[in-house]
């Protein structure tokens, strides 16, 4: 991946709330990542900002009302038929009481079950605890495989042209 380049705009958003050293994690009943944990998320709607997308994706699927939510970086991926970008986020839940979701079941889990356990998300192995930790916004770029197995990732920094105020998000 060069960084150099013009990133495109996140077409969907990721969050991960959280309750002390707790997370709320999505087993996801659809795809992708179907039979997964991972955060709460989705589609960034025409002339909605990733920062919007966030805030509505997250009351729709858990009930929760946030306010705001902390910009942790971009997630890139590469695989045989797909490419994408992703807007991460992490936020403090208000509440560890949450709505149904017709995604899936909602858990509060421990930090470092999430970033270990094999029913989560594989790439979240890898940035979780950075994400957690509040590390500065960077780029996590995954190529897979065609089995969608994680072939090789990297970490790099938001290039210099990225436009924090574009996408509506605090850095």
């Amino acid at each position: 991946m060069n960084t150099r380049t013009n990133l495109p705009a996140p077409t969907h958003t990721l969050c991960f709330l959280t309750s002390g050293e707790k997370v709320l994690m999505l087993y996801r009943d659809k795809e992708p990542n179907r039979g997964l944990w991972n955060g709460v998320g989705g589609r960034i709607e025409i002339g909605e900002t990733p920062h919007d997308a966030c805030l509505r994706e997250i009351l729709e699927e858990t009930g929760l009302y946030v306010t705001a939510a902390r910009f942790a970086g971009l997630l890139t991926w590469c695989g045989i038929a797909t490419t994408g970008v992703l807007a991460l986020y992490t936020a403090p839940a208000p509440s560890e009481k949450v709505s149904a979701c017709d995604e899936g079941e909602l858990r509060w889990h421990p930090k470092q079950w999430v970033i270990r356990s094999s029913s989560v998300v594989s790439n979240i192995h890898i940035f979780g605890t950075e994400l957690f930790n509040g590390t500065p916004p960077c780029i996590y770029h995954f190529n897979y495989n065609v089995n969608g197995q994680i072939q090789s990732y990297e970490r790099q920094p938001l290039p210099s042209s990225f436009q924090a105020s574009k996408y509506d998000i605090n850095i």
